[in-house]
């Protein structure tokens, strides 16, 4: 039975030499992991973790030293395993002086469309990135966030089955941030598989249902985003109004951390007993109580606290 996973990585081992020492250095070493069908895949790691080198293998733009890579259960070196694919690239280049429309239509002539079905694809497409006002605006005349809806757009041309991002939020304002994360769980929803590179764990947790985590070229973990524990907490936050004149209750000294903010009073305590003992003692002057919390390990605690390990 074939295996149809969007893609399915064995064991990739990529190894480059230096042009100037002639050193060999390991950018990806035994890496496996599976994206399963309409699963929007994070792939985390610092700066030179091996993101894009893996993600350059995955399309065939440079030869594995070691491994196998398949897209729908085909090899990925075969050209007809990736026309199901479509890529945004970290740095995306498009020749200045074509149109917005010139350049799509270029892209869409690649992929095997024409006639009327190219020009209502491209249409189609530049109205799922909002760019339909700029259609025959110059490339050298639009911003780095436009540029980047340019580049999603050729990376949708297709209807692709499987959508590799890397870096897609790359100069995009706060607008632009949200109206792409809509735009990454249209395409889930109507069926695509989406591999996200990136730096940004806030978007990472927003959008993905696996992340993996590499790390100088090594796979650290694979886990889903929903199931990551919570953990204990670290500490316990109180927060009340700062009324003045009012007697501050001595529990409030054991706290490892006071700050004022306007007209609050912010206090955190490292052991839970602690905190509770402030917090009735708070009651029982009648201070005004705004909230009382443990804190918690966030996402970005347990990616750093991984790298680290």
């Amino acid at each position: 039975m074939i295996d149809t996973k969007p893609l399915k990585i064995e064991y990739l081992t990529y190894v480059y030499r230096s042009d100037f020492l002639r050193l060999k250095r390991c950018a990806v070493s035994e890496l496996s992991l599976e994206v399963e069908n309409g699963e929007i895949f994070g792939l985390l790691g610092p700066n030179g973790a091996g993101k894009t080198t893996t993600i350059k293998g995955v399309l065939n733009l440079i030869r594995p030293t070691k491994g196998r890579i398949e897209i729908f259960g085909k090899n990925s070196r075969w050209s007809d395993a990736r026309q199901k694919v479509g890529y945004l690239s970290e740095q995306p280049y498009f020749y200045d002086y074509l149109t917005v429309r010139e350049i799509l239509t270029m892209y869409g002539t690649l992929v095997g469309l024409s006639g009327a079905n190219l020009k209502s694809e491209v249409k189609r497409t530049l109205r799922l990135v909002r760019l339909e006002d700029r259609i025959d605006s110059k490339m050298r005349s639009l911003s780095k966030g436009l540029t980047q809806r340019v580049a999603m757009a050729q990376a949708i041309l297709n209807r692709p089955s499987l959508v590799i991002l890397d870096e897609p939020f790359s100069g995009l304002d706060p607008i632009g941030r949200r109206e792409f994360r809509e735009l990454i769980l249209k395409l889930r929803d109507d069926g695509a598989s989406i591999i996200i590179s990136t730096h940004v764990l806030s978007d990472v947790e927003l959008l993905c249902d696996c992340a993996a985590i590499l790390v100088k070229g090594k796979l650290r973990g694979i886990f889903n985003i929903g199931d990551l524990p919570k953990g204990e907490a670290q500490s316990y936050e109180l927060v009340v109004v700062d009324q003045v004149n009012q007697a501050i209750p001595k529990e409030f000294e054991v706290a490892e951390e006071q700050k004022k903010h306007h007209q609050l009073l912010i206090l955190k305590f490292k052991e839970e007993e602690s905190a509770r003992l402030a917090l009735t003692a708070a009651i029982n002057k009648n201070l005004s109580v705004v909230s009382f919390n443990p804190i918690t390990p966030s996402f970005e605690d347990h990616f750093v606290k991984i790298v680290n390990q």
